[in-house]
């Protein structure tokens, strides 16, 4: 199933008075044709009756795909999609935001209205169920490396003791299920706990909170119950004993995880010399939206029995797929296939947060991309545009920066505006002169140097001298630790792209780590400062008295101020949207140098987030100078995309970028800025002058 998929979503909202659900409806094909619908009638599941057919498959199905499709709308929409369709592969996505209840339905065995076949079986549908809310956190996609997966399988030592719901808990086989774990996971590095009480809480929360070797796969066999829509399950206490923890604790202790796990697989216990696993009444199906919403992107849970066979024969297909190219959903759809025959096919479910369910990446370059950029460089037609991720590893993100900010005034912004700079900073503004705003920022650039030199927290911070940390003026600051860093790493990005044969430089970083490091390369060079006047308060240089730009002496292009006149520097929505007035009003103040290297290079953006206020406003003002068409016909387009930040997959940004541009000339980097220009020097060669 590989190739661009359709997507036909069902979106179902709880109404608690009405005790049903709202439905709205949205088809998107391949072509991006999309048609949205929102039904008149509410959807009302009978849970007390499909209840009554939990031990008859068939007679389930059947209820629930009446119920589902005797709505004519939702009927004749499905069908209307998958004729559209054609033969392209369809994504069918699930969103219920219910009580959790509603989450241990078996959604999977819903049948097509008119084949009466199960939907989820079809060999063109991958069918999950989608996950999505304002509130939650951005899902980072990783780069593709060796894949660490941590198995906890808890066996507490006094099970017998148990009898949820009348239901009697047998011992957990723990020698077996940790066969069974490693042998699915072939591939991945396995780190196990369980037994004698490892698996508990504290133990799997230490894990999880170890940054420097994070965890890829959290691979959970426990009993469970569902009481009153809470799930609980049975992890171990330090004597071995029981803890039955209820999910709400769980949840909580990944939320406040820096790094989660990209999947979570939940297993029901398989006891010693059974066939079956025990039934867990729904909780682990109503523990996946939770964990989801803690900020996993993609959890795999068990929704009723569930043989071994069927398990373990799931789970090996599963993880081998899941290694090739890192898409969830494709492998869930393969290893569902591969038990289609079996009659609990149906019990293993997707909860997904993610788009194309991709949840790392892979940065293989492809040689002819290489040569190309190695010729632009030994042409001379090649302009780096830096943006503030550059600056990260010495000052921090700008989206911690914002998140920082929007705690400390406790701004009522939505959390997933909270890491948005120009936002939380045009909040700020509110009441306040910009000069206010300007000089929060460099008093909090101040107060975070200070403190991580006290707390220790920068390796590097205690070398710096302590008269520049008493100083007022976070610019000596920082081009010390700058200094310092690029001492210690040769891949340090700043002292990468100050070796590339470059002529212009076009930043909207607001410091000098830029310029020190071209006087500091191996064959140090002069560079030239200047800054776009988009204020009054930056002087205009006249561009026929400069001299043109060289390898030796090359031009720093500053677009969006810098820290030595704080006036000078973009913070604000506001700011960009007067910065774009003015990129357009004072076009003649731009060195024709800066012109044309935007004009006419391959031009190539390194250390953005295509959400940044400043990639998006930069690229519309390259666009200004002559359209999309004079780009296409002069240059090729570069983006290297800072992954660990993304919230936008790489299918949907190469999309994103192609429609800036209308074909297909623009390359997507997905990968960490000091890689990527480690390969592009070792790849594209240093060039000449």
């Amino acid at each position: 199933m590989a190739g661009e998929y359709a997507d036909l979503e069902f979106g179902l909202v709880y109404d608690k008075e009405q005790d049903a659900f709202d439905v709205s409806l949205r088809y998107t094909g391949v072509d991006t044709v999309d048609w949205p619908e929102h039904p008149a009638d509410l959807l009302r599941i009978d849970l007390p009756a499909l209840a009554d057919l939990v031990d008859d498959d068939d007679a389930y199905a059947e209820a629930l795909s009446r119920m589902v499709f005797g709505n004519s709308e939702i009927a004749r929409f499905y069908e209307k999609a998958m004729a559209a369709a054609h033969t392209a592969a369809v994504h069918v996505r699930l969103h219920v935001d219910g009580p959790a209840r509603f989450h241990a339905v078996r959604w999977e065995l819903l049948r097509d209205p008119v084949s009466n076949h199960p939907i989820a079986t079809n060999s063109t549908v991958l069918f999950s169920r989608y996950l999505s809310s304002a509130d939650w956190r951005p899902v980072p996609v990783r780069k593709a490396s060796e894949q660490v997966a941590l198995v906890v399988v808890a066996a507490p030592n006094d099970l017998g003791e148990y009898a949820p719901g009348g239901r009697e808990l047998a011992p957990v086989d723990l020698t077996g299920e940790r066969d069974r774990a490693r042998e699915a996971l072939t591939g991945y590095r396995t780190e196990v706990i369980g037994g004698g009480g490892a698996a508990s809480l504290a133990a799997i929360t230490a894990r999880l909170q170890d940054r420097d070797d994070p965890i890829d796969v959290l691979y959970l066999v426990a009993h469970g119950t569902l009481t009153e829509d809470v799930p609980l399950l049975f992890l171990e206490a330090a004597d071995g004993k029981a803890d039955p923890v209820d999910a709400r604790r769980l949840v909580e202790s990944f939320q406040h995880l820096e790094t989660k796990p990209m999947l979570a697989v939940l297993m029901s216990c398989r006891s010693a010399g059974t066939a079956t696993a025990s039934d867990d009444g729904g909780a682990l199906a109503g523990l996946g939206p939770r964990l989801a919403g803690a900020g996993i992107a993609a959890v795999i849970a068990m929704q009723g029995d569930v043989t071994m066979t069927t398990a373990q024969t799931f789970a090996e297909k599963f993880f081998a797929e899941f290694a090739d190219d890192g898409v969830v959903d494709r492998a869930v759809a393969i290893a569902r296939a591969a038990v289609r025959d079996r009659p609990d096919w149906w019990v293993p479910v997707l909860f997904s947060r993610l788009r194309s369910g991709r949840t790392y990446y892979r940065t293989e370059v492809g040689r002819e991309t290489w040569s190309s950029l190695a010729l632009m460089m030994r042409t001379g037609r090649f302009t780096p545009v830096l943006g503030p991720g550059f600056a990260d590893g010495i000052v921090g993100s700008r989206v911690e920066i914002a998140r920082r900010w929007a705690r400390r005034w406790q701004m009522p912004i939505a959390p997933s505006g909270k890491g948005n700079f120009a936002q939380v900073a045009q909040y700020l503004r509110v009441g306040r002169s910009p000069g206010e705003v300007r000089a929060f920022l460099l008093d909090y650039l101040m107060s975070d140097l200070r403190e991580k030199r006290r707390r220790g927290k920068h390796d590097l911070i205690a070398e710096v001298p302590q008269h520049l940390l008493e100083g007022n003026d976070p610019e000596p600051v920082i081009l010390e630790l700058g200094r310092l860093l690029r001492e210690r790493d040769p891949d340090e990005p700043y002292r990468a792209a100050a070796s590339l044969p470059v002529k212009v430089y076009v930043t909207t970083g607001w410091t000098d780590l830029l310029q020190q490091a071209l006087r500091a390369n191996e064959q140090p060079k002069d560079p030239v400062t200047l800054c776009f006047p988009w204020n009054d308060t930056v002087e205009q240089v006249d561009p026929h008295t400069l001299q043109p730009p060289t390898v030796a002496k090359p031009w720093v292009y500053h677009l969006f101020g810098r820290l030595d006149n704080p006036d000078s520097v973009v913070l604000t929505e506001d700011d960009h949207f007067e910065w774009l007035t003015a990129w357009i009003e004072q076009r003649p103040s731009i060195p024709p140098a800066v012109s044309a290297s935007l004009m006419k290079n391959s031009l190539m953006f390194l250390g953005y987030r295509l959400d940044d206020w400043d990639f998006r406003v930069v690229f519309q003002g390259i666009k200004s100078f002559g359209g999309s068409s004079r780009l296409r016909a002069n240059t090729h387009v570069g983006v290297q995309v800072r992954p660990e930040s993304q919230t936008i997959e790489p299918e949907a940004a190469q999309r994103y970028l192609e429609s800036y541009f209308g074909e297909d000339r623009v390359s997507l980097f997905w990968s960490a800025t000091k890689d990527f220009l480690r390969d592009l020097r070792a790849n594209a060669g240093d060039g000449g002058p």
